[in-house]
């Protein structure tokens, strides 16, 4: 992925937590990246997803502790319904096994954000869906 396509990259995150939301957008945002839309619960991700603005994301973030249906169970509903798209799952809480990762199709990244972290596991995500031929 050439640098330059940095700023074509939309992120879609789950968060329940507004400042740690915030800090995802603004962090993200000095990269080039947005961080856009910003849901508080996965029913209210699973309620948009046929919004316009959903069909520009890149990749989708989800903590992995929501209200209700966790960020783990969003993925897995997801993919049940044919999403393709690279999922990162955040917590502060400890990773997902990677049995269920590897099931799920998604990465882990822990909180708090290490920037460059974040940066090089969306590239890598993203590069490995263009080699892939994933739309």
């Amino acid at each position: 992925m050439a640098t330059s396509e940095i700023d074509d990259i939309t992120v879609v995150y789950v968060e329940d937590e507004p400042n740690i939301a915030q800090l995802l957008v603004s962090g993200l945002g000095l990269f080039g990246i947005t961080v856009y839309p910003v849901y508080m619960s996965a029913e209210e991700l699973l309620d948009g997803m046929d919004k316009p603005e959903m069909t520009n994301a890149s990749l989708f973030f989800f903590d992995i502790r929501l209200p209700k249906m966790t960020g783990v169970e969003l993925a897995e509903e997801l993919r049940r319904r044919g999403e393709r798209r690279p999922f990162i799952l955040v917590s502060a809480w400890p990773a997902p096994t990677e049995a269920k990762l590897a099931e799920i199709e998604a990465r882990f990244l822990p909180k708090p954000f290490d920037f460059p972290d974040v940066i090089g596991a969306i590239r890598e995500l993203l590069l490995e869906q263009e080699q892939s031929g994933i739309q």
